[in-house]
């Protein structure tokens, strides 16, 4: 039976996400104290007690392993907690609530990983399918052996941290210090990670979606100006079978109110500017960030299947805490700090089987 090009995408990916079940399987060690175990009655809590060094905080070390309690390294967040804090990350972020997620695990929570990828670079369509490409057989002739290409991508979770001054006067109250740091780390946290998911580097870091080999600069119509015609040429090179958001720069609010079609319509303000702007373009969610390159510079608009963005998880969050600094200011010194890697999950872009068009899940402009 033929399949369509999009059935053999799907049937692609779903092999590749079954060959992570070993790696999003892992569990946590036995003997880590969970909901039945209520050393600290809430978050507040656990981290009044990392900055007293207290009874409970001794407690919680003796019914962990040691990977979750170093006195020189900071205290594991209870997995009582943790979700609480993942789920505010998700809440705000861009990449981390769409990414392919790989948990921490144990014993060696910031251990280099290695997850296979299908190798669909190259300039021939039969890369698009990692080297599976079918030939014609004549009667009686022999069957031509294929063998699909496989890479492995590298993950390995760098360590992240922030620090700020805490007052006494909120350490003892454990409900302002939970909604202190919730509010001011979460949110920091997630503004981080988001800005290297989408533009790092690679150094000593994540490689973000924009400087990665797998990403497509479309030819932009016109220098430090986005119009109608770069959203169609965007998304005529988005690979098939993708289910994308358009991240775009706020510096480019103006460029995309004022869209025009080829007709002069106005895509967004139709005569009505009482009314709030559609958060869909080509029926695709629009997301607003400062976090990407302004108008006019490589990403500036993107368009971004982030299932295809591989995040690996290692230790942490955690805090930590030093009275030494401000000692005779009656403050303290909270450090947070995690470990995390990521990388598109692609290594490359894709030739498409009209032996011309360049796709792949992440799009966006040239200068």
């Amino acid at each position: 039976m033929e399949m369509t090009e999009l059935e053999l995408m799907e049937k692609i990916k779903k092999q590749v996400t079954e060959a992570l079940v070993p790696f999003t399987a892992i569990k946590r060690p036995e003997g880590e104290p969970g909901i039945s175990d209520k050393i600290f009655p809430t978050f507040g809590d656990f981290i009044k007690s990392v900055v007293l060094k207290d009874a409970k905080l001794m407690e919680y070390r003796t019914k962990t392993l040691s990977m979750d309690s170093d006195p020189q390294g900071g205290y594991l967040v209870p997995e009582d907690f943790a979700p609480g804090l993942k789920q505010i990350m998700s809440e705000g972020g861009i990449v981390r609530p769409r990414a392919t997620v790989i948990p921490a695990g144990s014993p060696s929570p910031d251990a280099e990983i290695n997850i296979p990828v299908l190798n669909q670079s190259g300039a021939a369509s039969h890369d698009m399918f990692a080297g599976l490409w079918f030939t014609w057989t004549d009667e009686g002739g022999a069957k031509q052996e294929k063998e699909i290409a496989f890479d492995m991508v590298k993950l390995a979770p760098k360590e992240y941290s922030a620090m700020t001054i805490l007052t006494d006067k909120i350490i003892r109250n454990a409900g302002a210090l939970e909604g202190y740091v919730k509010a001011v780390y979460s949110r920091a946290q997630i503004a981080f990670e988001d800005y290297y998911f989408l533009r790092g580097n690679g150094v000593n870091g994540p490689l973000g979606v924009i400087n990665s080999p797998a990403y497509i600069q479309a030819a932009r119509t016109g220098a430090g100006a986005i119009i109608f015609a770069d959203i169609l040429l965007i998304l005529a090179q988005l690979m098939p079978g993708c289910n994308p958001i358009w991240v775009i720069s706020r510096s480019a609010y103006g460029q995309i109110a004022a869209l025009v079609d080829a007709g002069g319509h106005s895509i967004f303000i139709t005569g009505d500017a009482t009314k709030a702007m559609p958060d869909r373009l080509m029926g695709y969610p629009v997301y607003w960030s400062f976090r990407v390159p302004a108008l006019g510079a490589v990403g500036d608009i993107s368009l971004c299947d982030f299932s295809y963005y591989l995040i690996k998880d290692g230790f942490g969050p955690a805090f930590d805490t030093s009275k030494h600094v401000y000692f005779t200011s009656n403050k303290t010194v909270l450090k947070m700090f995690s470990n995390v890697d990521g990388q598109p999950w692609l290594n490359g872009t894709i030739t498409a089987e009209d032996d011309a068009t360049e796709i792949s899940p992440f799009v966006g402009l040239t200068v």
